[in-house]
């Protein structure tokens, strides 16, 4: 019994584990369900227009992703700062950077199809020079153009509504747009016969509608964001717009050089048979982005509160749990495309076999899982020139020395998938050594601070929700507060106080299995104590107080300096200053 005692009382993943569940599966359903416009998209089109309609839709995709990187830079800066601030407990600034976001997505949106549409035809002679393909092609890109403003007002839901806890509006809304895409596609390209103009118009309507969703539920009467205008005025607020959103937007922009790169070498070397199998290897490995991006993705909110109040122990034990989870979720997505590599070359209307390019897309999800959440997690927090690094190096950089050597050696290029991730991962490997040689005071891999650990001024530990252990939560918090100074009264109030809040949480929750992630910290002569809880929205200092049974709740009232309650990431977070 005292064993299992212990290991109650020692930070584990019972909180976090629950959290991360409730928003993995609706983060992977909601880019499973974007990526669907490129397959669908890849396949219809295929099937009706061949090679030629395929490597058409391939060659326009450089624009779809300058939107992506208007998007990206524009509302990930804002979402990742505003995660931290509601970490800090200062959800007024989490809500200007929302509007900042907003107000910014439209004038760049705007701008971009003014000057789009007037450059349409110098822009569609650059991205394609063969003249054969390049009419069709043109139609793609004019229709992706003029809805670039749905295309990138679509971030700002899909970010900020995980910051709400809504990852079920996330999912219904990419939902929306994929399976709208799919009905739109059949309509416009054989009911209609539009060709590519009509496969480009069912992405945009359905992206539109997509968006049109999101927004009503970001903005709905339980949300904490509200639409509205705001301009960054100050230099350090554009500052942290830019560094925060700068590998977002840098991944997307090396997406778009990449697929330049790489589309004008298989061009000139297997012609546009090898562009069209690109196109579908291209589709299937942005499929994969529903595990290797979508894991991160799902800790992304987390992970800034954890920044934001340093919270060292619960980053770490969230980053393993993400790779536990993507681990499986990479293997069982590689088994699925290499068992079904037949189907997919014949549902793209290929002559070519797809089964050696798809096991190397598999080889590469594994580092490529390692390297997408790492530069999650730099970016997060505040270590963007580590993320851009890993970002240039996966993206750009080894694929644009790989691929040429292998076609000079006379080896498969499909290669260059698996080496590229694996050289960023042995140079990431290398770097961090360095990085822990030149400053040992931070963790190797993470690059986190641990002053405070290291000066015992940080208590960390996770407790399940039944009597006994709130007892024994308890207990540590006593120790902890006579450590640092406070005084007996002071300490035996808070100690009660904190038993019989906690009590009240299990009370208001009987049919829920809760678990309690907590964390007390001494800092520039105040203790701070904050309580995360899963469970329904409840804040017991929001009840009245006098009652005998929020005696506890009044005198934890009495003893602090500060008490803020806030429901955010689907969990209850209280934090009490004394």
């Amino acid at each position: 019994m005292a064993q299992e005692k212990v290991m109650d009382l020692i930070q584990n993943e019972q909180f976090l584990k629950k959290a991360f569940r409730q928003a993995l599966i609706p983060c992977i359903l909601s880019i499973l369900s974007g990526d669907i416009n490129i397959l669908v998209d890849g396949i219809l089109v295929g099937q009706r227009l061949g090679d030629t309609g395929l490597a058409a839709i391939n060659l326009s995709m450089p624009v779809y992703q300058v939107l992506c990187v208007l998007g990206s830079f524009l509302v990930s800066g804002t979402a990742i700062s505003a995660s931290r601030e509601m970490g800090r407990d200062d959800m007024e600034r989490a809500r200007t950077l929302c509007k900042q976001a907003q107000t910014l997505c439209l004038l760049v949106s705007v701008a971009t199809t003014v000057l789009g549409l007037l450059f349409l035809q110098p822009l569609s002679q650059f991205l394609c020079s063969n003249e054969s393909i390049r009419p069709m092609m043109t139609d793609y890109v004019a229709v992706t153009i003029a809805g670039a403003v749905p295309n990138v007002l679509l971030y700002i839901p899909f970010w900020f509504l995980r910051l709400e806890g809504k990852n079920r509006s996330i999912t219904m809304m990419m939902v929306i747009m994929g399976v709208g895409n799919i009905i739109l596609d059949l309509w416009f390209l054989y009911g209609m016969d539009l060709g590519v103009f009509g496969a480009s118009l069912a992405s945009v309507i359905s992206t539109a509608l997509a968006c049109g969703f999101g927004l009503i539920r970001l903005f709905g009467k339980s949300s904490s964001f509200t639409p509205g205008i705001c301009i960054p005025h100050s230099r350090q607020e554009w500052q942290e717009l830019t560094s925060t959103g700068s590998p977002s937007a840098l991944n997307n922009l090396f997406q778009t050089l990449r697929l330049l790169m790489i589309n004008s070498l298989f061009l000139m070397y297997g012609g546009a048979s090898m562009v069209a199998a690109f196109t579908a290897v291209n589709g299937i490995l942005a499929f994969s982005e529903c595990i290797t991006g979508g894991v991160p993705q799902a800790a992304s909110a987390m992970l800034g509160s954890y920044v934001g109040d340093r919270d060292n122990e619960s980053a770490a034990l969230l980053m393993r749990r993400q790779w536990r989870s993507g681990v499986t979720g990479c293997g069982v997505f590689s088994a699925i495309v290499i068992l079904g590599s037949g189907f997919l070359s014949t549902a793209y209307g290929l002559s070519t076999s797809l089964l050696f390019p798809l096991i190397c897309l598999s080889l590469s999800l594994f580092p490529g899982l390692l390297n997408s959440m790492l530069s999650s997690f730099y970016n997060i927090s505040g270590n963007t020139l580590w993320a851009n690094h890993i970002i240039l190096g996966r993206v750009l950089l080894f694929p644009a020395v790989v691929l040429p050597l292998l076609f000079w050696w006379g080896a498969s290029p499909w290669l260059f998938l698996p080496l590229s991730e694996v050289l960023t991962s042995l140079a990431w490997w290398v770097a961090v050594q360095i990085a822990e040689a030149r400053k040992p005071g931070h963790t190797r891999y993470l690059r986190l601070d641990r002053s405070l650990e290291q000066e015992g001024k940080v208590l960390n530990f996770s407790v399940s929700g039944n009597t006994e252990t709130v007892c024994e939560s308890s207990e540590r918090i006593t120790a902890f507060c006579t450590d640092n100074g406070l005084t007996p009264d002071q300490t035996m109030g808070i100690s009660l106080a904190m038993e019989e809040i906690m009590t009240l949480v299990l009370e208001e929750n009987k049919n829920t299995e809760i678990f309690f992630d907590l964390r007390a910290f001494f800092l520039w002569g105040t203790t701070g104590i904050r309580i995360r809880y899963n469970g329904a929205a409840y804040n017991p200092f929001q009840k009245n107080l006098d009652e005998d049974a929020y005696l506890g709740a009044r005198v934890i009232q009495k003893l602090a300096k500060q008490i803020s309650y806030q429901r955010a990431f689907g969990m209850n977070t209280l934090q009490i200053f004394v």
